[in-house]
């Protein structure tokens, strides 16, 4: 049996700039809805020089990293005393200083957080080709679930959910994730059966575990549909149907089209191009067999 998947403590990386405050925004939602706290995490960048530079800017370096840290405690302070008095909720915030990954990865573990909220391209305010480079690395490695969010995603709430299950063994690890989502969003989980392989036998196998998710929900009492879809590219299958059905939200495993635990071809191109906020969840490490379920 896998853990079950809570919302208690939310980190929000935040960096001011327009997409932190649409995934602070969704954080504030979901926190009333879980009851759960937020976290503010500002990280500043730490830059690492030739060791004679670095030695003859050192001091003058740490000054500037001093105000700059200054600086934005003052405005975390205010913005999470506006929240706590709008709200009624406790906001924490903190100021790190290092890499911006690793710093968010770090903090994440040591709160522990159940859920980090990130803007995908909030770290330069320049839309990239590939996913913005820290969204990447935090999404590839953090210890919980990442919800990105790109600055189309204004709406916030989550009606509609778009559930790919592919072939994969950890696939289903993310089911539990979408009942959590959805009881308390009341929303309704499209299941998306993302048939690739040719093998007709493998074909039917794979309508089985389709089904057993599909059977999931209903003892789970979750609103749901189920649709197979047939086709070479399943990023492409999983965007078409959430923009055709005007989907919320995307729930994905990291390694689709992947090996292991590391970002798959499906899961990057998915978070890169969809328009509404992506739920990426990490496969549980451990025997394949007892976790491939979800549940």
């Amino acid at each position: 049996m896998s853990k079950k998947f809570q919302i208690k403590r939310i980190l929000i990386p935040f960096d001011f700039s327009e997409t932190a405050n649409l995934a602070l925004e969704h954080a504030i939602f979901m926190a009333k809805l879980h009851k759960a706290d937020i976290v503010l995490l500002h990280v500043i960048e730490s830059f690492s020089f030739a060791s004679a530079i670095s030695q003859a800017f050192s001091k003058s370096q740490n000054e500037f990293e001093a105000k700059v840290e200054s600086s934005a405690n003052e405005k975390l302070q205010q913005l999470s005393e506006k929240l706590h008095h709008d709200s009624g909720m406790p906001v924490l915030f903190r100021t790190e200083t290092g890499k911006i990954y690793k710093k968010i990865i770090s903090i994440a573990e040591e709160l522990p957080c159940d859920i980090i909220i990130m803007g995908t391209h909030g770290t330069n305010g320049v839309q990239e080709v590939l996913v913005g480079s820290n969204t990447y690395r935090v999404v590839q490695s953090a210890p919980c679930p990442v919800l990105s969010v790109q600055v189309h995603s204004k709406k916030i709430g989550f009606k509609d959910i778009v559930l790919p299950i592919d072939n994969s063994q950890s696939s289903r690890q993310k089911v539990k994730h979408a009942v959590e989502i959805a009881k308390h969003y009341n929303s309704i989980v499209h299941v998306a059966g993302l048939m690739t392989m040719k093998d007709i036998e493998i074909q039917r196998r794979f309508e089985v575990k389709v089904h057993q998710v599909r059977d999931y929900l209903e003892e789970h009492e979750i609103p749901h549909s189920v649709k197979i879809f047939k086709g070479d590219n399943s990023a492409n299958l999983t965007l078409d149907y959430a923009k055709q059905i005007n989907a919320d939200l995307i729930i994905m495993m990291t390694d689709q089209e992947g090996g292991g635990l590391f970002m798959g071809n499906a899961a990057q191109m998915v978070i890169n191009q969809s328009k509404v906020p992506v739920l990426s969840v990490r496969p549980t490490e451990g025997d394949p067999d007892k976790i491939s379920i979800g549940y």
